[in-house]
Protein backbone atom coordinates (compact mmCIF):
# COMPACT_ATOMS: atom_id res chain seq x y z
CA UNK A 1 0.00 0.00 0.00
CA UNK A 2 2.91 2.02 0.13
CA UNK A 3 2.88 3.66 -3.60
CA UNK A 4 -1.41 4.27 -3.30
CA UNK A 5 -1.75 7.94 -0.89
CA UNK A 6 -5.78 8.13 -1.77
CA UNK A 7 -6.46 4.42 -0.86
CA UNK A 8 -4.59 4.68 2.24
CA UNK A 9 -5.84 8.07 3.20
CA UNK A 10 -9.30 6.60 2.46
CA UNK A 11 -8.99 3.58 4.36
CA UNK A 12 -7.51 5.44 7.16
CA UNK A 13 -10.76 8.01 7.46
CA UNK A 14 -13.41 5.06 7.59
CA UNK A 15 -10.85 3.70 10.23
CA UNK A 16 -11.38 6.68 12.33
CA UNK A 17 -14.60 7.05 11.99
CA UNK A 18 -15.48 4.08 12.86
CA UNK A 19 -14.46 1.44 10.00
CA UNK A 20 -17.26 -1.29 9.80
CA UNK A 21 -19.73 -0.34 12.07
CA UNK A 22 -19.16 3.44 10.23
CA UNK A 23 -19.78 2.49 7.00
CA UNK A 24 -22.28 -1.01 7.77
CA UNK A 25 -24.73 2.17 9.60
CA UNK A 26 -23.55 5.25 6.39
CA UNK A 27 -25.37 2.67 4.71
CA UNK A 28 -28.13 1.94 6.55
CA UNK A 29 -29.05 5.69 7.02
CA UNK A 30 -29.36 6.04 3.24
CA UNK A 31 -25.98 7.14 2.48
CA UNK A 32 -24.47 5.42 -1.14
CA UNK A 33 -21.06 4.69 -2.24
CA UNK A 34 -21.28 8.11 -4.30
CA UNK A 35 -21.63 9.67 -1.16
CA UNK A 36 -19.46 8.26 0.17
CA UNK A 37 -16.81 8.92 -2.74
CA UNK A 38 -17.84 12.44 -2.40
CA UNK A 39 -17.02 13.14 1.13
CA UNK A 40 -13.35 11.47 0.90
CA UNK A 41 -12.46 13.08 -2.24
CA UNK A 42 -12.63 9.91 -4.19
CA UNK A 43 -14.35 9.01 -7.54
CA UNK A 44 -17.11 6.74 -6.82
CA UNK A 45 -15.00 3.58 -9.02
CA UNK A 46 -12.26 3.64 -6.91
CA UNK A 47 -13.89 3.61 -3.55
CA UNK A 48 -16.21 0.65 -4.36
CA UNK A 49 -13.07 -1.07 -5.75
CA UNK A 50 -11.27 0.02 -2.38
CA UNK A 51 -13.92 -1.00 -0.54
CA UNK A 52 -14.58 -4.41 -2.52
CA UNK A 53 -10.69 -5.06 -2.01
CA UNK A 54 -10.85 -5.33 1.46
CA UNK A 55 -12.49 -8.21 2.84
CA UNK A 56 -13.89 -6.74 6.21
CA UNK A 57 -15.93 -3.66 4.06
CA UNK A 58 -16.42 -6.25 1.33
CA UNK A 59 -18.37 -8.39 3.86
CA UNK A 60 -19.88 -5.03 5.62
CA UNK A 61 -21.16 -3.42 2.03
CA UNK A 62 -23.18 -7.05 0.94
CA UNK A 63 -24.94 -6.96 4.77
CA UNK A 64 -25.56 -3.34 4.07
CA UNK A 65 -26.82 -3.76 1.32
CA UNK A 66 -29.31 -6.54 1.79
CA UNK A 67 -30.53 -4.54 4.99
CA UNK A 68 -30.68 -1.29 2.85
CA UNK A 69 -32.83 -2.87 0.38
CA UNK A 70 -35.34 -3.30 3.05
CA UNK A 71 -35.27 0.58 3.82
CA UNK A 72 -35.29 1.53 0.42
CA UNK A 73 -38.16 -0.42 -0.15
CA UNK A 74 -40.22 1.30 2.61
CA UNK A 75 -38.72 4.99 1.72
CA UNK A 76 -40.61 4.33 -1.63
CA UNK A 77 -43.55 3.66 0.10
CA UNK A 78 -42.99 6.91 2.19
CA UNK A 79 -42.39 8.98 -0.60
CA UNK A 80 -45.91 7.63 -2.48
CA UNK A 81 -47.76 8.46 0.88
CA UNK A 82 -46.28 11.94 0.67
CA UNK A 83 -47.30 13.13 -2.68
CA UNK A 84 -50.62 11.47 -1.89
CA UNK A 85 -50.97 13.30 1.03
CA UNK A 86 -49.92 16.61 -0.47
CA UNK A 87 -52.12 16.23 -3.11
CA UNK A 88 -54.91 15.24 -1.45
CA UNK A 89 -54.38 18.27 0.79
CA UNK A 90 -54.04 20.56 -2.57
CA UNK A 91 -57.30 19.91 -3.91
CA UNK A 92 -58.72 20.28 -0.26
CA UNK A 93 -57.52 24.37 -0.12
CA UNK A 94 -58.34 24.80 -3.94
CA UNK A 95 -61.57 26.97 -4.59
CA UNK A 96 -64.46 24.71 -5.53
CA UNK A 97 -65.05 24.23 -9.19
CA UNK A 98 -61.35 24.33 -9.59
CA UNK A 99 -59.32 22.56 -11.85
CA UNK A 100 -56.74 21.72 -8.76
CA UNK A 101 -59.90 20.11 -6.75
CA UNK A 102 -60.56 17.75 -9.15
CA UNK A 103 -59.10 14.42 -9.99
CA UNK A 104 -56.55 14.78 -12.28
CA UNK A 105 -53.75 12.53 -14.59
CA UNK A 106 -51.60 13.55 -11.92
CA UNK A 107 -54.08 11.68 -9.25
CA UNK A 108 -53.81 8.37 -11.39
CA UNK A 109 -50.39 8.69 -11.77
CA UNK A 110 -49.35 8.21 -7.95
CA UNK A 111 -52.36 5.56 -7.45
CA UNK A 112 -50.52 3.46 -10.39
CA UNK A 113 -47.09 4.38 -8.81
CA UNK A 114 -48.42 3.34 -5.11
CA UNK A 115 -49.97 0.25 -6.61
CA UNK A 116 -46.94 -0.78 -8.82
CA UNK A 117 -44.74 0.09 -5.80
CA UNK A 118 -46.71 -2.55 -3.70
CA UNK A 119 -46.42 -5.05 -6.55
CA UNK A 120 -42.67 -4.66 -6.69
CA UNK A 121 -42.64 -5.39 -2.48
CA UNK A 122 -44.99 -8.06 -2.83
CA UNK A 123 -42.40 -9.80 -5.33
CA UNK A 124 -39.45 -9.27 -3.89
CA UNK A 125 -40.99 -10.53 -0.22
CA UNK A 126 -42.71 -13.57 -1.83
CA UNK A 127 -41.07 -14.88 -5.18
CA UNK A 128 -42.90 -17.67 -4.55
CA UNK A 129 -46.56 -16.51 -4.86
CA UNK A 130 -46.01 -13.22 -6.37
CA UNK A 131 -42.67 -13.37 -8.44
CA UNK A 132 -43.30 -12.66 -11.92
CA UNK A 133 -41.82 -14.63 -14.79
CA UNK A 134 -39.34 -12.19 -15.61
CA UNK A 135 -36.06 -14.79 -14.61
CA UNK A 136 -38.02 -17.21 -16.82
CA UNK A 137 -37.27 -17.75 -20.45
CA UNK A 138 -39.63 -18.82 -23.03
CA UNK A 139 -38.78 -20.77 -25.74
CA UNK A 140 -40.76 -21.93 -28.86
CA UNK A 141 -39.35 -24.40 -31.22
CA UNK A 142 -40.93 -24.42 -34.62
CA UNK A 143 -39.93 -27.58 -36.23
CA UNK A 144 -40.76 -27.24 -39.61
CA UNK A 145 -38.89 -24.23 -40.09
CA UNK A 146 -36.01 -26.34 -38.13
CA UNK A 147 -36.33 -28.99 -40.93
CA UNK A 148 -36.41 -26.73 -43.93
CA UNK A 149 -33.14 -25.23 -42.25
CA UNK A 150 -31.38 -28.36 -42.31
CA UNK A 151 -32.55 -29.13 -45.64
CA UNK A 152 -30.92 -25.79 -47.05
CA UNK A 153 -28.04 -26.93 -45.04
CA UNK A 154 -27.33 -30.22 -46.70
CA UNK A 155 -24.88 -30.92 -49.25
CA UNK A 156 -26.23 -33.43 -52.21
CA UNK A 157 -23.36 -35.64 -52.65
CA UNK A 158 -22.84 -37.25 -55.77
CA UNK A 159 -21.70 -40.95 -56.02
CA UNK A 160 -19.07 -40.84 -59.11
CA UNK A 161 -16.49 -43.05 -58.71
CA UNK A 162 -13.29 -41.43 -58.76
CA UNK A 163 -10.42 -43.13 -61.36
CA UNK A 164 -7.11 -43.74 -59.56
CA UNK A 165 -4.21 -43.82 -62.17
CA UNK A 166 -1.33 -45.24 -60.60
CA UNK A 167 1.69 -46.95 -61.85
CA UNK A 168 3.18 -50.63 -60.82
Amino acid sequence: MAGRPKRKAALATIESNGGVQYLTEFLLSGGTITQLAVELKLDRGYLHRILKDHPEYSAALEAARMEAADAHAEAGFEIMRRLRNERKEERANAGPGSKTAQLSVLDVSIAREEVQHHRFIAEAWNQKRYGSSKGQTQITVNLGDMHLDALKKMKTIKAEPKVIDHEE
